[in-house]
């Protein structure tokens, strides 16, 4: 299990440095297609074929599958026919997928020098992407209530998730105490409050998903793999928190589920301290996608405690109307509370797909390792 901050020290993430420049392998072909799923490391051998190399997968499950290669190879990557090379496979948001090169070797070599050893738990959840689709999915209305109908909703194992399922509120009964029993059942922080004494008792999102994993693993069940991402994205979420405390930055995401509505996406990240001043302001990023608002975008920075910088994104054009109309309204309600709205801008377009964008580097990007 992943736990609090307290030990963050004896795990430290193997950081996301390339220093071979070894870029990953775009394939056009579907993790569907291949029977690949995010995160899984894949043995292959490479095969020369007409104009190109193929890569010939060695497991079991995938036999008789291949991954035609591009014909320029990214910068770094050096692999020819008979070789034997180790991939870690990363799922895009679009199906398509990225194949990560952890080893190759020559095939004279393959029987004599023994493969490297596979990343172990906290690599591989540093790996993964900045998104969380697998757990976005599962917590849509009716994602979890097909897996549960399957399993019999009489089991006793399902009961702590079906009081989760029976908790969730809608998007009209959210409120701030509302707000912060959907924090604490998340799953995000389970661990911490236990190893503080608290949160015995605890209904949680991350349990029920361990618990579901055991009932699906014990009858093969083809979801299998779906929660275990999904408890991957979780624990990913929790590592990432950790670690930025021990830099004196803290950031935080997380999906907050409704009965009604898609999940919601928070995210809260305070960098480190800007010179001269005592405290960094706390940025709050969210996204949702709501049937009454349609895709809205908000961005909330709170500096010396009190001040409100808030700036909102939506695609419709009259909810975007309608903000810009309740802004006195929020402005008092804020007043109320003791906090003062410094600017609310509305804008009416897309906002920004990811608070902290991430990318593969270009081929010839260069990379300060000494700093």
């Amino acid at each position: 299990m992943i736990t609090g901050a307290e030990t963050a020290h004896l795990s430290p993430k193997t950081p996301t440095i390339y220093l071979e420049g070894r870029l990953p392998l775009v394939v056009e072909r579907t993790a569907a297609d291949l029977g690949l799923r995010d995160g899984q490391v894949i043995q292959a051998t490479v095969e020369a074929r007409l104009d190109r190399l193929r890569l010939n997968l060695q497991d079991p499950a995938q036999a008789g599958r291949f991954i035609d290669l591009p014909k320029e190879l990214p910068a770094g990557l050096r692999l020819a026919s008979g070789d034997t090379a180790l991939f870690r496979v990363q799922l895009q948001n679009d199906g398509s997928i990225w194949l990560r090169p952890l080893q190759a070797q020559n095939a004279a070599q393959a029987t004599a020098a023994p493969l490297a050893p596979l990343p172990n738990r906290m690599q591989q959840l540093g790996f993964r992407p900045p998104d969380m689709g697998a757990l976005a999915m599962l917590l849509r209305p009716g994602g979890l209530d097909s897996l549960l109908q399957g399993l019999g909703s009489t089991t006793p194992e399902l009961a702590g998730l079906l009081q989760w399922q029976r908790l969730r509120p809608s998007m009209a009964q959210l409120t701030p105490e509302k707000l912060q029993q959907l924090m604490l059942r998340s799953g995000f922080m389970t661990e911490a409050l236990l190893a503080q004494g608290q949160g015995t008792g605890l209904v949680d999102l991350k349990s029920g998903l361990r618990q579901i994993l055991r009932l699906l693993q014990s009858t093969s069940h083809e979801a299998t793999g779906r929660v275990q991402d999904a408890i991957d994205d979780i624990e990913s979420r929790q590592l990432t928190a950790t670690e930025t405390l021990t830099g004196r930055e803290w950031v935080l995401s997380m999906l907050l589920p409704f009965s009604d509505a898609e999940p919601v996406t928070l995210r809260f990240v305070r960098s480190r301290r800007p010179p001269g001043e005592e405290k960094a302001p706390l940025v709050i990023h969210l996204h949702t996608r709501n049937r009454d608002l349609g895709e809205v975008w908000l961005q909330t920075r709170i500096s010396d405690e009190t001040e409100v910088d808030m700036v909102m994104w939506a695609l419709r054009e009259d909810v975007v109307q309608r903000a810009r109309e309740l802004t006195p309204n929020l402005a008092e309600e804020l007043d109320s509370a003791g906090l003062n709205m410094t600017r609310l801008q509305v804008i009416h377009g897309p906002g920004p797909s990811e608070p902290m964008p991430w990318r593969a580097p270009e081929t010839g990007s260069l990379l300060d390792v000494k700093t």
